[in-house]
């Protein structure tokens, strides 16, 4: 074999070791393990403009200290959206075993408009960015929704309302997924007239606030009583209504509905059935 033959060989065999050495990353050979690599949203849904967080866990086995990591997230259509970056395993072996297990910041463009959109993310090795595991994860984007909730009592609090009695209404205001604090005023619509209660401060995300309005119904009759919670540009927010029924109602005429006036009759009847039956007998 010429000295030209066996160098080409040796250049070849120095080919391969250096590019196997630059595919396999240091630390990740036969018995080094990623396993477990998940990426959980920290938030079931998001507001329209927020900035989500998400648990990132995975565990590993005999992976080189120092080792950097990063996770590189795609969209449906495979582009890169975002890269999580400050991944480093470190410890006193030079062979390290553990789980990792940190929250780490997306951006706001993930919640940009309602809906759910799934990723992929995939866990990188930063040296030579050989891809360690993928997964995949849905960011959930809800509609703002704000509520009233409203209920009644009378004043001796046994449900039926009397001609003049006091009744206190209680409202609650519950919101989620609203993007922005906000300022609005409860209203409460009786007789035609509209009232302003109070001022309610809205903020962002989710919360409740209450309030409490008090009035008296001056004749019999089912009234409407509405609240309607306006912004400061006098658009409604949210409304609810409930009917109150004053004075006493006739009750349904059941079995155990019957008066003692009927039931009279009917015994005065019976007694005269008997009576009759028994002359018929004497006869015979």
């Amino acid at each position: 074999m010429n000295k030209q033959v066996l160098a080409n060989r040796l250049l070849l065999t120095f080919l391969v070791i250096l590019v196997a050495t630059t595919m396999i990353p240091p630390g990740y050979g036969a018995s080094a393990e990623i396993s477990g690599f998940s990426v959980t949203p920290a938030k079931s849904a998001y507001y329209v403009g927020e900035t989500p967080q998400v648990l990132v866990v995975f565990s590993y086995k005999n992976v080189a200290n120092n080792t950097a990591l990063k996770i590189e997230i795609y969209n449906s259509t495979s582009d890169l959206v975002f890269t999580i970056t400050g991944i480093t395993l470190t410890g006193d072996a030079s062979l390290l075993n553990g789980t990792y297990e940190q929250q780490h910041s997306l951006a706001s463009n993930f919640t940009e408009k309602t809906g759910s959109k799934k990723y992929t993310a995939k866990l990188i090795d930063v040296s030579t960015g050989y891809k360690l595991a993928e997964t995949t994860f849905t960011i959930n984007v809800e509609t703002e929704s704000i509520m009233l909730l409203v209920s009644w009592i009378d004043g001796d609090q046994n449900r039926q309302v009397d001609i003049n009695e006091q009744v206190t209404f209680s409202i609650f205001v519950q919101w989620s997924f609203v993007n922005e604090s906000k300022s609005g005023t409860l209203y409460v619509v009786s007789g035609g007239n509209e009232i302003a209660i109070t001022t309610v401060t809205i903020s962002a995300g989710s919360g409740q606030d209450s309030a409490s309005w008090q009035t008296a119904f001056s004749s019999k009759g089912n009234y409407v009583v509405t609240f309607k919670l306006k912004d400061a540009n006098g658009d409604v927010l949210a409304q609810a209504s409930v009917t109150v029924t004053v004075g006493q109602q006739t009750q349904s005429q059941g079995l155990f509905g019957i008066t003692w006036l009927k039931l009279e009759h009917i015994a005065i009847g019976l007694l005269l059935v008997i009576i009759i039956v028994l002359l018929v007998k004497e006869k015979k």
